[in-house]
């Protein structure tokens, strides 16, 4: 009988995928909040802040760990989130809360239908809200809003 030897996994294997937890995106946004003097405009880091960040996250009770690469692509996603939700709860005709969102029913149906299709992500935001927008407002820099 054959020895079996041991292998590395397959490349048919899928790789454990990074999850992130409300609980894991605040501790990263409390992370970013502590050092955000550091980071440039548009809140750029460089690759010493993101090693430590990920450095200061705890192992992840599910999926593989948070590495540097995880950590920025995080926050990138964020910050996209963070421009949708924006935008909904800066529009005219919705009033948007944590908890439902834009908070859409009968009487804004219409309005909100066509707000989606102008803002395809806005949909996730119907009748639910956004743990972190709160924290994302205090570290995002504020849009001027003009007239025209």
């Amino acid at each position: 009988m054959p020895c079996k030897s041991l292998q590395s996994p397959s490349k048919d294997t899928p790789a454990p995928q990074v999850s992130w937890t409300d609980a894991e995106s605040d501790m990263l946004l409390d992370i970013i909040s502590a050092h955000k003097a550091s980071a440039g405009d548009g809140l750029n880091f460089k690759m010493t802040f993101w090693n430590t960040a990920a450095a200061q996250l705890p192992s992840p009770t599910k999926g593989a760990p948070k590495t540097v690469k995880a950590c920025k692509e995080r926050w990138q996603r964020m910050k996209k989130m963070f421009d949708v939700v924006d935008h909904i709860a800066n529009a005219s005709g919705f009033t948007y809360s944590r908890e439902l969102g834009a908070s859409i029913g009968l009487e804004n149906e219409g309005v909100w239908t066509d707000f989606v299709k102008k803002n395809k992500h806005a949909s996730l935001f119907q009748n639910k809200g956004w743990p972190h927008y709160e924290k994302m407002k205090l570290l995002m820099p504020s849009k001027g809003k003009g007239l025209n």
